[in-house]
């Protein structure tokens, strides 16, 4: 055979880093929210044509725990949008990297300090930081201007609980019939996309917690009891909510207030601007929880998601680098201006001033407000998920089978308690 002697090589092709993610958005989608993820992605994308970013929708109840059962497996996202609930799990499990050594290391003191606060605090362990939060969220009272307005019923006049009442009493329409075909108030107990319950803050509100120094559930000690009592009585006793709240989801009480049949729900900070979406910017409105005489206002629970790199990524590096633009400057400004969610970062809520000034955006400022002087995050040191869940049910057996508030608030946690071994 004729040798040539000649030496050839084949150019050589940078590979595409493909980047998996988990959320509960859908880029395809078309709330606020799922718009502004896709432009999010689509811009990074057009920067960083060597990392393709693809993302993978699961229902946000099952989220974090279908993640943890893959980091066990060797088969998790490389990006992971992990719920506060399970926030404790995801560190101790060692399944989230720490963004010290992919990014926030090369930050200035500056760009730390934009970022200080509860929700940095949250992810910050032994000097590590395991993730970065977004969606941002503020669960208090959600209501509708112009039924309060219809009604002659000034929002600022809630001030304390026995007004929240008042108020829903004034709210609460009938027909001809005597048929209600609104209510003052609701919110749903099922067990599926649970949100947490008036009784919560509440109970906050009266210095007791609903969790104990070692993590067991605390929901049957008085304050807890009289929450849960003054939270039912709203269905059984003033007719002000409406008893098929007891089967009702998230997405069920969302649909009530959009369609004209609630004028007040519990209601998160992150679903407003979906709501104004349908109705109208000036049609819904957000206050904080009403207060005591001990407190100004009662603490709301916050929650939010924590975006973390999967510490067995084999992409890490170009998984950093996409969370950090996603949550960084630009994407933080997108996030609020498109999304409707609270800033991030302390310079773009500074920046951002005369856009939270516009009609329809206060519920910003109510929620900035609310976070920094009357909020609740679930503890991470040991683990939380659950308890909303187990809250509910109480709630259900309470409205459904009659069963007396105590007893149903020490089985809730009884069963809480056996869940998680405590």
């Amino acid at each position: 055979m004729l040798s040539l002697g000649i030496s050839m090589s084949l150019p050589a092709f940078a590979q595409k880093a493909t980047v998996r993610m988990w959320t509960f958005l859908n880029p395809s989608g078309t709330t606020p929210r799922e718009v502004t993820l896709a432009k999010i992605i689509s811009d990074f994308q057009a920067a960083n044509p060597d990392i393709e970013i693809v993302t993978e929708t699961h229902a946000f109840d099952q989220l974090t725990p279908k993640f943890l059962a893959a980091h066990g497996t060797g088969k998790a996202p490389d990006i992971i949008w992990a719920a506060t609930d399970f926030l404790g799990d995801a560190i101790a499990s060692g399944s989230l990297a720490d963004l010290n050594e992919l990014f926030i290391n090369k930050w200035t003191p500056e760009q730390i300090a934009d970022r200080k606060g509860p929700y940095w605090d949250l992810t910050l362990r032994n000097g590590k930081q395991y993730a970065l939060f977004t969606s941002r969220n503020y669960i208090s009272l959600l209501y509708r201007p112009d039924f309060f307005k219809q009604a002659g019923v000034d929002p600022d006049s809630i001030k304390t609980w026995d007004d929240f009442v008042k108020a829903a009493k004034a709210l609460t329409v009938t027909d001809t019939s005597g048929q209600v075909v609104r209510y003052g108030f609701a919110q749903g107990y099922s067990e599926h996309q649970a949100d947490p319950l008036l009784m919560i803050p509440m109970a906050l509100a009266n210095g007791d917690g609903i969790f104990k120094l070692d993590g067991r559930a605390n929901f049957a000690h008085p304050a807890g009891v009289a929450a849960m009592k003054f939270q039912t009585d709203l269905i059984k006793e003033h007719k002000v909510s409406p008893p098929q709240a007891a089967a009702w989801t998230v997405d069920d009480v969302y649909e009530q207030f959009a369609s004209g049949r609630a004028a007040m729900i519990l209601g998160a900070s992150v679903r407003v601007s979906t709501l104004q979406s349908k109705l109208g910017d000036d049609k819904v409105g957000m206050m904080l929880w009403p207060g005591s005489g001990e407190v100004e206002h009662a603490p709301a629970v916050m929650a939010g998601w924590a975006v973390g790199v999967w510490s067995g990524s084999k992409v890490k590096a170009q998984a950093g680098k996409f969370v950090e633009y996603m949550l960084g400057p630009i994407g933080d400004k997108m996030w609020v201006e498109k999304g409707g969610q609270s800033p991030g970062l302390l310079s773009t809520l500074a920046s951002l001033g005369d856009f939270i000034k516009q009609p329809g955006k206060d519920y910003l400022r109510v929620a900035a407000e609310g976070s920094a002087k009357f909020g609740w995050l679930a503890p991470i040191d040991f683990s939380a998920g659950g308890y909303r869940q187990a809250l509910n049910k109480a709630g259900q057996r309470i409205l459904v089978n009659g069963e007396d508030v105590k007893a149903s608030l020490e089985r809730a946690e009884s069963d809480f308690n056996r869940q998680h071994k405590r």
